[in-house]
């Protein structure tokens, strides 16, 4: 295996692409021997992004509902017979969860114990899919109340007609778990279909981190997968290409909701990503995020503004990616809508970052990075993050955090642009009069 080093945190993983395809990373921790718990990761790069793309043993491109990522990943705990994984490792004393995104799916494993055992179960239950009409229809039934859950919360929904009123095109515009229509559409024929394509280990990778020896580790990967003839079953997967235009659909959406008590605002500003001038969608997030933090952090001088003037009982500030367009979003529990968005407007005009504060905050965020390194669970979790959202591991946060200048932060605040707007107000209902 490869070794490499987290740069500047004294820390290393080793890494390797196994005979079939696999991307193993290993994390052992080597700072305390009385250290026992264990982290694992097995995630495919597949996610609610992609909808349309040519399934295995096929040559021409299909379409598929909205929602089946995530339907795939709890269909991946259906077992033909014996314990289910969540029997299993609830057994064993360890945890089991998944999670869906936009652009990954990914299973995760905990436990202090049992981690040969637990290992080569999540090899298994991942790469032994069982889908049935039967148990397909069962999950169309726990998916679509989930939705209707969500239905319900007002923070979720106004986000998610954001999204509808802001891409034309892009799959952001459509919740991960689809709708109730969509969950309807899903065949255990086209469950196969997806999983097929892309649970194939070229298009995956498997993180372990904590406790362990990483020569065992990597022997009882190989191992196991051998045992499970988990192999490429496609080969180069053809994806329909992206696009997403910079205007917005629609610039504003006014709702009556009888579960909203405080009117909610959510707001989106979409830029061309290349206007930055920076190659490194990491480096172009660090310079994003600390202007985030100076001008609308909880101590920021804005925040400040908007707590005494009561402007805003609640905010968040958020930046998102849709290929080459890069969205700043505000989500706003408004006291007083017209004050608040003339304070904002205000705001996004003159941004700024000194110098004193870049440095102050360009030392926490190394400290932080420092301190991550105790927790292998967060480093673990940093990892997969780096992949989903990137792709690659970036193992020079801290020598990348060092070299962040005031010209190339004057360059992205001069790059921000606010014009292509989309806002969408949630409004409490009218009380009737009898």
């Amino acid at each position: 295996m490869k070794k490499f080093e987290l740069k500047g945190c004294d820390t290393t993983y080793y890494r390797e692409t196994l005979e079939n395809g696999l991307d193993l990373i290993l994390l052992p921790d080597d700072s305390n021997s009385n250290k026992k718990n264990y982290y694992l990761a097995f995630g495919t790069y597949y996610g609610a992004l992609t909808n349309e793309f040519t399934p295995y043993n096929s040559k021409k491109m299909k379409t598929y509902p909205y929602g089946i990522a995530h339907f795939l990943e709890h269909k991946c705990f259906e077992v033909e017979e014996g314990k289910t994984p969540f029997e299993f490792y609830s057994e064993t004393g360890s945890y089991v969860n998944a999670f869906t995104n936009y652009d990954t799916t990914c299973y995760v494993v905990s436990g202090s114990k049992n981690l040969k055992e637990n290992l080569e179960e999540l090899l298994t239950f991942v790469t032994s899919p069982y889908f049935t009409d039967e148990n397909v229809k069962k999950e169309q039934e726990i998916i679509k109340e989930e939705i209707k859950m969500r239905e319900d919360n007002p923070n979720y929904q106004i986000l998610i007609q954001l999204n509808k009123n802001l891409y034309h095109d892009y799959p952001l515009k459509y919740p991960i778990s689809g709708s109730v229509m969509d969950i309807k559409k899903i065949t255990k024929e086209a469950l196969y279909e997806c999983y097929h394509t892309f649970y194939q280990p070229s298009n995956m990778f498997l993180v372990v981190g904590g406790a362990i020896q990483k020569d065992v580790v990597r022997d009882l990967v190989q191992k196991k997968v051998k045992e499970l003839n988990f192999k490429d079953s496609n080969g180069s997967i053809k994806r329909k290409k992206l696009h997403e235009k910079l205007s917005v659909v629609k610039e504003e959406e006014v709702q009556r909701k009888g579960n909203v008590k405080v009117e909610k605002i959510a707001i989106g500003y979409k830029m061309d990503k290349k206007s930055f001038g920076i190659e490194k969608d990491y480096v172009l997030d660090l310079y994003l995020n600390m202007i985030l933090s100076l001008n609308f952090g909880s101590s920021s001088d804005f925040a400040l503004q908007v707590r005494k003037e009561h402007l805003a009982s609640s905010t968040g500030y958020s930046f998102d990616s849709a290929g080459t367009i890069k969205t700043f979003v505000v989500e706003a529990d408004v006291l007083n809508e017209k004050e608040y968005l003339k304070a904002l407007d205000l705001k996004l005009d003159q941004l700024e970052v000194k110098k004193e504060d870049m440095e102050r905050i360009k030392k926490v965020w190394i400290s932080s990075e420092v301190m991550k390194t105790d927790y292998m669970e967060a480093m673990v979790d940093h990892m997969v993050s780096d992949l989903t959202v990137y792709h690659e591991i970036n193992n020079q946060y801290i020598e990348l955090i060092r070299d962040m200048n005031m010209f190339t932060m004057n360059q992205v605040l001069q790059a921000l642009n606010f014009k292509n707007r989309a806002i969408v107000k949630f409004l409490p209902k009218k009380e009737t009069t009898s």
